[in-house]
């Protein structure tokens, strides 16, 4: 007759994509005309993953699932 809460679980994980910006590099020489080299800059990317895990007795589930049931994760990519 004992009422338990129920366990629950949240995740999100969503991919993060940095794109640096690219070095270019200015070649003087004095036997030919100046150039540049231009190297790409780094992409980078993520894969971060939140995961909140409780009971429904701690938390009010509602407050923690966004509309359509995303949830309260987005927005922090790179955290």
């Amino acid at each position: 007759g004992v009422m338990c809460p129920e366990p629950f679980a949240l995740t999100s994980n969503e991919t993060c994509v940095i794109k640096y910006p690219d070095t270019i590099v200015d070649i003087v020489d004095p036997d030919s005309p100046p150039y540049s080299v231009i190297y790409p800059g780094p992409t980078l990317t993520t894969f971060p993953q939140q995961t909140i895990v409780g009971s429904t007795a701690l938390f009010d589930i509602r407050n923690l699932l966004g509309s359509g049931g995303s949830h309260g994760f987005r927005g922090m990519c790179g955290s």
